[in-house]
């Protein structure tokens, strides 16, 4: 079987270096902000669901192919080295450990493409990292389009119908942990956070291999 380490060269792995979370706003990711308030105009204007969202890597170099490698080329064992990559900026971060770890569903049309969800391969080799449960509390709506070819605007106009908790998740008063494979405009964590609040968790945290939000 073919490792990662023939995906990347050593010049590229030497380029992986974790995002600093610090020139980052903790509620959107995004490098503009304003460094005195800490915490950017967006966000500041509308309050974020979640209580911090953050990255391993921006979406360019090596970060970006290995989230494409993983997602479109057939390679689920990249999501091993991508989650310790996560594991590493999660202790960078100094969040408090999760009750749950959960990944970010998709759909059934490309879970059946795919053969696998790289989010839920994500949150599973972090958990066996961070030794905590993993839930797929969260299912998705079949037959949703992808969002790859959407404008930041289409992203954040879709609405939360899509995404609907599971019954009986028992995460009340949980502090519980999003994983996803990219991070594009946000809106698919916040959508996910949404349906989540309605079992009354004690806080909601999401982090993603990579962030694209400019």
């Amino acid at each position: 079987m073919q490792t990662d380490a023939v995906l990347l060269c050593d010049p590229c792995q030497e380029q992986l270096q974790l995002v600093d979370w610090k020139e980052r706003c903790p509620y959107c990711f995004t490098a503009d902000f304003e460094v005195e308030n800490r915490v950017c105009t967006a966000c500041r204007e509308n309050p974020p669901l979640l209580n911090r969202v953050a990255a391993a890597f921006d979406y360019i170099g090596p970060g970006a192919s290995l989230i494409r490698h993983l997602k479109y080329s057939g390679k689920p064992y990249l999501a091993k080295g991508c989650a310790a990559y996560l594991a590493a900026q999660f202790l960078e971060l100094d969040w408090p450990m999760p009750d749950v770890i959960i990944p970010v569903p998709i759909t059934f049309t490309h879970w059946f493409e795919r053969g696998y969800n790289q989010s839920r391969l994500l949150a599973d080799h972090l958990g066996e990292i961070l030794n905590k449960p993993v839930q797929e509390a969260i299912k998705r709506k079949s037959g949703e389009y992808s969002q790859a070819g959407l404008s930041k605007k289409q992203r954040l106009q879709l609405g939360s119908s899509q995404f609907s908790i599971k019954k009986d998740q028992q995460l009340q008063d949980k502090c519980l942990l999003l994983i996803d494979d990219v991070m594009t405009t946000g809106s698919t964590m916040r959508k996910c956070a949404e349906v989540l609040l309605q079992d009354c968790p004690a806080s909601i945290y999401g982090l993603t291999v990579c962030c694209a939000i400019n």
